[in-house]
């Protein structure tokens, strides 16, 4: 179900989208996806990005931590935004994607070090629901329209994109959906080093 579809049954639509990332923050930051300051989250809503603002800690988002900045063009608010935005909206722009968790897992980060092109679990769980996992390298992988591009054209084609040496954007159409993929993907990371 995606934001598009569900958004309508609530009373506060947009208390709602606050109350999702502040949920889903916790969650990264419990399951040791995110370290204090780092990783950031964002939901589409109609021509609106929410996402986090720099610097904030995932684990103990408040609302004010929470930017809303326009899907199709620059804003002033965009310097308060995470400074990934740039990837996000260019996600946004060209996927059909409502949600995006951008988190570094330790495991999942440590793999982009070893391994090439793709990152294919051996586990049942993770030949189930993640597949083929691939891996991007670009020379600036922070914040770069560089960045921004290679994971935007990526993400057209699968859910889960690790940049090489920096961590993983998801893409989804629920946040709910973006941390299982997340959480699902350290885990296969973890089973994947343990078993090499």
């Amino acid at each position: 179900m995606s934001y598009r579809s569900y958004i309508g049954c609530f009373k506060d639509d947009i208390d709602f989208i606050y109350k999702d990332i502040i949920f889903t923050g916790k969650v990264l930051y419990r399951e040791g996806l995110v370290t204090s300051h780092a990783g950031n989250i964002s939901v589409r809503y109609k021509d609106s990005i929410f996402i986090t603002k720099t610097g904030r800690m995932l684990g103990f988002l408040r609302k004010g931590d929470i930017a809303e900045v326009p899907v199709f063009k620059e804003d002033q608010k965009d310097k308060e935004a995470s400074s990934e935005l740039i990837v996000h909206r260019e996600i946004y722009k060209k996927t059909d994607a409502n949600a995006i968790i951008h988190a570094h897992p330790v495991y999942a980060t440590a793999l982009t070090f070893k391994l090439k092109d793709f990152f294919i679990p051996i586990d049942n769980e993770g030949k189930l629901f993640i597949g083929k996992v691939p891996i991007v390298e670009v020379e600036k992988p922070t914040a770069s329209l560089e960045l921004a591009l290679t994971v935007s054209e990526t993400l057209k084609e699968y859910n889960i994109c690790l940049v090489k040496t920096h961590g993983v954007f998801i893409k989804s159409d629920t946040l709910n959906y973006a941390l299982k993929l997340c959480s699902d993907l350290e885990f296969c990371a973890k089973i994947y080093t343990l078993a090499s």
